[in-house]
């Protein structure tokens, strides 16, 4: 585990309140459900008008007031793609600009500087992840970097995939201490004790090979299980011989997809695609098929237009969802319905934007929102100039981050399905 003992001010993540009239980064503070879903096998083609799909209402919310932080108090771009709490408490930012920094009080940005070569190696940061020893690892384009938060420099590990140009799009780590990288160029194992790499690409001589060099997600579930999305492909991947057991097709035209395993063992998968429909499902283990989720407005009966970035549970295991479109969603698993909330132009603790980027809850019961909303026209040019400090408040505004909410609902375990 990374010892730090540099003179940093501690962060302090417990109230406070801050609205800007430019806005990208928000945090809430979580509510309480509990229960289970269950769902009817599908066919393992996710795809609208399934029949076999499993099909939860959505409804507006308004029991949630978010604070937020914008380029104005320190935050060095307007797209937070990545978001991430150390060991120590400090929440980071990853930006299409720089790495930054945030305690509570004030924003540090980590920037690529040509002329130090312990510096951060890349602008765009493509993911972040802390690994259990509290190490926090940057994916950036050729290199993974590996923070040291003594020295505050970074160490740099090449992704070499010949001439191919390649990022570090996802990282994850599997109960070994592996690390594994998914890039455009293949599936890369890092050793982060002795720093071996081993790199997995798709043959097209050996259909137990990774059916794509495009990947794109990679987890070990709670039973051991290691799962690869590539292509357009779901795989289940033995690490130890480097083969392929199982394959599930997941759809066509798609872009992004992301995993996450909830505490009650629900395999949840996030995806975007070139067309507009609802981008959910769930990966039914014992059978490999894939459970469509399609999610409708309640009132219009209409499917929600957009794809899902990713999704998390926070402390009280309540799952959210960003969605790239339609904003944020929870899960009332009491109801059987998600809760929408949406941006509300007369209404400054609304949500700034629909199109949610990333998720993260953190260990004081806040969940934070990274949201694209760029500038007017199609460049950006960052701030010359970042301020020092953020405005002073009364200290009872900040002792952590984010405003309480109603609790709706109650602990109650079962199931819900459609």
């Amino acid at each position: 585990m990374q010892l730090c003992q540099r003179e940093t001010r501690q962060p302090t993540l417990r109230a406070w309140r801050l609205v800007s009239a430019f806005v990208f980064l928000l945090s809430i503070w979580s509510t309480s459900f509990s229960g289970a879903t269950t769902s009817p096998n599908a066919s393992s083609e996710m795809h609208r008008g399934d029949p076999r799909s499993v099909r939860v209402p959505a409804i507006d919310g308004n029991d949630i007031q978010f604070s937020r932080l914008s380029t104005a108090q320190g935050l060095s771009q307007t797209q937070v793609n990545e978001i991430v709490q150390d060991d120590q408490g400090f929440i980071w930012f990853g930006t299409q600009y720089a790495l930054d920094r945030y305690d509570g009080y004030e924003f540090k940005v980590f920037t690529h500087d040509p002329a130090h070569a312990n510096s951060l190696s890349c602008v765009y940061i493509h993911s972040l992840f802390k690994d259990r020893s509290g190490s926090l690892w940057v994916g950036c384009d050729q290199f993974l970097d590996r923070f040291d938060c003594l020295h505050e420099t970074f160490t740099h590990y090449r992704i070499d995939a010949g001439e191919v140009a390649n990022y570090v799009s996802q990282i994850s780590q599997d109960r070994t201490g592996m690390l594994w990288l998914a890039t455009g160029s293949g599936l890369f194992r890092l050793n982060p004790d002795t720093a071996q790499m081993v790199h997995y690409v798709h043959d097209p001589a050996n259909s137990s090979s990774l059916g794509s060099n495009e990947v794109r997600y990679t987890l070990e579930d709670r039973t051991g299980r290691f799962w690869v999305a590539d292509g357009e492909n779901l795989e289940e991947f033995d690490r130890e011989n480097g083969q392929v057991l199982s394959r599930v097709r997941l759809s066509e035209g798609l872009r992004l997809v992301s995993f996450y395993e909830d505490h009650l063992g629900t395999f949840w998968i996030t995806y975007i695609r070139n067309s507009s429909s609802s981008g959910l499902a769930v990966l039914d283990r014992s059978t490999n098929t894939v459970i469509p989720y399609s999610i409708y407005d309640r009132k219009s009966g209409e499917e929600l237009p957009a794809g899902f970035m990713t999704a998390i549970e926070d402390n009280s295991q309540t799952l959210w969802l960003a969605s790239f479109g339609a904003g944020l969603l929870k899960l009332d698993r009491e109801h059987g319905v998600f809760i929408r909330y949406r941006n509300s132009p007369e209404n400054l603790e609304s949500i700034a934007d629909g199109r949610v980027m990333s998720l993260r809850g953190d260990r004081e019961g806040n969940v934070w929102v990274g949201l694209r909303i760029p500038y007017k026209g199609s460049r950006f040019s960052p701030p010359s100039r970042l301020p020092h400090r953020l405005p002073s408040f009364p200290p009872e505004l900040v002792t952590h981050v984010g405003t309480r909410m109603t609790r709706i609902g109650t602990h109650i375990p079962g199931a819900w399905a459609y």
